[in-house]
């Protein structure tokens, strides 16, 4: 853990992106057959009388996605593009893994919706405890099974996150994949509780996706860039509404600093978002 009133280290755009380059591209509109449109699933954001069963529905997918979760990291069957694609999506993912091992993420580390267990994996090898809550009983199982006797030092609370006060604080906390689900009304409140959960000087990490880029699954659809809305279909053609928001750098920094987070925000070349925040 970095010394208390340290501040983290600056965010840098990775795959030869500098800071101060251009803006990120506004997204391309999929175009996707058979899928209902963002008009029906409600545009410009979640709608507070809808917001607990879109939540409720985005839970249900995930739990019945743990399975198959990882052919998405993987690119794997539909998931899969071609060659140069993937080793695009591997170069972005090891570049990620460096930054991440270069952070001071080890003491007791805090991670939020840590699904299938990828970064436990990790934070297992370098942490001398961790807390892992998800909502997903399902994942929690996949999780376990991956890292193995690795889990002896891994705390799992199944949990819905929106309802999670957190008990004690934390030296580091990790969150992939994870903010883009969170609906634009609920950020202060989920910055907020992070900010609860951790020591002061504790550092703070997260990936997600970049805006609209290659590597959706062709049964995703956004007919509407504002919406905060997207449709998901599982390998059994079941099909689900979830809250998939593309928050912007500066949406993401200021929010976090009125939560007493300093927060940087970068971007590898084409997939990946990440941030690096120090608790203040």
């Amino acid at each position: 853990m970095g010394r208390p009133g340290r501040n983290p280290p600056p965010a840098r755009r990775l795959s030869g992106h500098s800071r101060g380059a251009a803006p990120l591209p506004r997204p391309r509109r999929p175009v996707a057959v058979g899928l209902r449109t963002d008009r029906q699933l409600g545009s410009r954001g979640v709608r507070r009388e809808s917001e607990e069963s879109i939540l409720d529905s985005q839970q249900t997918y995930y739990r019945a996605r743990a399975d198959e979760y990882d052919e998405w990291w993987e690119r794997r069957g539909r998931y899969a593009q071609d060659p140069e694609a993937n080793d695009q999506w591997r170069q972005e993912i090891s570049e990620l893994r460096e930054l991440f091992d270069s952070l001071s993420l080890d003491g007791d580390v805090i991670e939020l919706a840590p699904g299938t267990g990828y970064w436990t994996e990790l934070l297992a090898e370098r942490a001398r405890s961790v807390t892992a809550i998800d909502g997903a009983p399902e994942m929690i199982a996949c999780n376990r099974a991956r890292l193995g006797r690795k889990a002896e030092v891994v705390t799992y609370l199944q949990q819905d996150i929106f309802d999670w006060v957190p008990p004690r604080r934390f030296d580091a906390m990790v969150f992939c994949f994870w903010i883009s689900h969170v609906p634009r009304r609920r950020l202060p409140k989920f910055l907020a509780t992070c900010r609860a959960a951790l020591n002061t000087g504790a550092h703070l990490f997260f990936v997600d996706n970049l805006r609209e880029q290659p590597g959706f699954s062709v049964d995703e659809v956004r007919s509407d860039s504002r919406s905060e809305l997207t449709q998901r279909r599982l390998n059994d053609g079941r099909e689900f509404t979830i809250v998939k928001n593309f928050y912007d750098p500066e949406e993401l920094r200021d929010a976090a600093l009125s939560a007493e987070i300093q927060l940087e925000v970068g971007h590898t070349s084409t997939y990946f978002q990440y941030g690096i925040g120090q608790a203040i």
